[in-house]
């Protein structure tokens, strides 16, 4: 999947001890292990070298709600981005590498939205300061170290970081003490569990796992080892695995829209014959065991359970569509509150928010805000793309980026996540990454 590299490899094993050391402090309640394994995570993201900053947040992403010392307090995985941020600026200050456009742009959205928060009288929290930050950190950041960063090394740090979060938050679950931190939805009327891994929300964890999975698909895109692919594929199944048991509609939802544009892509990739043959054997073989196993059975029926093929199940639906219904008809109720929203502000109508993160950025910055916003995203995506024109197949797996890392924030709130910024600059270079592939394609054809 990616060359081992010593650094790739001492980082990824310290990470791992970081997270298995907490797993136990939190088991156990041990402080002094909690406390160690949250300096050990401060070391390797402070200490490395920046260009596996992205790398190491994707690998503590799925672990950022359990990075503290009790479920009350705030989480080292925030705390820490701030020091980064401080050691790239003093380490580049003398060099001015950067843009005017990297200080002007986030400076006019803190005036714009410090305007309207106090019009609506909304105070300013963390959140918004953290929000803020990121705008001056991640154009600096990519401008410094965007020719670095690699995609495989990324999906990597990923898929390791998603797949241990889910072992041990599936362990963890069965401690009382940890219930605070898992949440774990349940219907005893109807023997129907959701696990959400250490998120609060089982949507969030499994738009985590769709991320890693659609990335291990463009990895794989450009694998020639039978072994490496073999890896992958064990990997992708083990995904699959703990995104069924969320029971969430929007995994499974994009899972087929996966498939079956990764299909359309593995047809029209030019690849010797026998490479085909073998996949589509291998695909085969692994469904065939899955099914004579029964290894998805129990979720299967809990998925007929929640798309509502049992009867007296009326009561799972979400309800997303009348949250939609609360928040459009709230923007069109006055132009102000559609042109420039609310100021960026912790604050929901009638106390629940949207669940669609193209309605919260209305509702939070207003259509100007959002054009703000896209103008900003167009300056990092500038600075971080390398401009190369995709192919046929490197379109249909852009479909399958877009399906994976985006089409679930049409269902979650995303904006005062991390992933707003880390899941998106992972997009960008794997469209960077489709091209790499593009032109190694054309030189082995000629």
């Amino acid at each position: 999947m990616v060359q081992l590299r010593k650094n790739n490899v001492k980082l990824l094993i310290l990470a791992l001890v970081s997270v298995l050391t907490l797993s136990i402090g939190h088991a156990y309640n041990n402080q002094i292990l909690i406390l160690g394994s949250l300096l050990l995570f401060m070391g390797v993201t402070l200490i490395s070298h920046k260009k596996y900053f992205l790398p190491i947040m994707l690998f503590y992403l799925p672990w950022s709600p359990v990075l503290k010392t009790n479920p009350d307090t705030f989480t080292f995985f925030t705390l820490v981005v701030p020091c980064v941020f401080l050691l790239i600026i003093l380490s580049g200050f003398k060099k001015r590498m950067y843009k005017k456009e990297y200080i002007f742009l986030p400076f006019f959205f803190i005036a714009y939205t410090l305007i309207f928060k106090m019009l609506n009288g909304l105070s300013i929290d963390m959140s918004y300061l953290f929000f803020i930050m990121m705008l001056f950190f991640i154009p600096i950041y990519i401008s410094r170290y965007s020719k670095e960063i690699d995609f495989e090394t990324c999906v990597l740090y990923l898929t390791a970081g998603v797949l241990s979060a889910c072992i041990a938050a599936k362990i963890l679950m069965k401690f009382p003490h940890m219930l605070e931190y898992i949440d774990v939805y349940e219907w005893e009327k109807i023997g129907l569990t959701r696990l959400s891994g250490f998120y609060g929300d089982s949507n969030f964890y499994s738009a985590t796992i769709l991320v890693a999975i659609g990335s291990l698909l463009i990895v794989m895109y450009k694998t020639r080892y039978k072994s490496l692919i073999a890896i992958q594929i064990i990997s992708i199944m083990a995904l699959l695995y703990y995104g069924m048991l969320s029971v969430s509609k929007m995994f499974i939802l994009c899972i087929a829209g996966i498939f079956i544009i990764w299909v359309i892509s593995f047809v029209l990739e030019k690849r010797n014959f026998s490479y085909k043959i073998g996949m589509a054997l291998t695909i085969l073989f692994v469904l065939v065991i899955t099914g004579a196993s029964n290894l998805f059975s129990e979720q299967l029926d809990d998925y007929l359970l929640r798309f509502g093929m049992v009867k007296d199940t009326q009561s799972l639906t979400t309800g997303r569509s009348e949250l939609f219904d609360m928040y459009i008809n709230y923007l069109f109720s006055s132009v102000d509150n559609l042109l420039f929203g609310i100021g960026l502000s912790m604050e929901f109508v009638n106390s629940k928010s949207s669940h669609n993160t193209l309605i919260q950025i209305i509702y939070q910055v207003g259509v100007f805000g959002s054009i703000f916003l896209i103008v900003w995203w167009g300056m990092v995506y500038s600075t971080f793309s390398n401009k190369v024109k995709l192919g046929t197949v490197g379109k249909y797996y852009i479909l399958i980026i877009i399906i994976a890392f985006f089409l679930p924030w049409l269902s979650l709130d995303v904006l005062f996540f991390d992933e707003f910024f880390y899941v998106t600059l992972l997009a960008i270079l794997a469209r960077n990454y489709l091209t790499t592939v593009q032109k190694s394609t054309e030189n082995v054809e000629k």
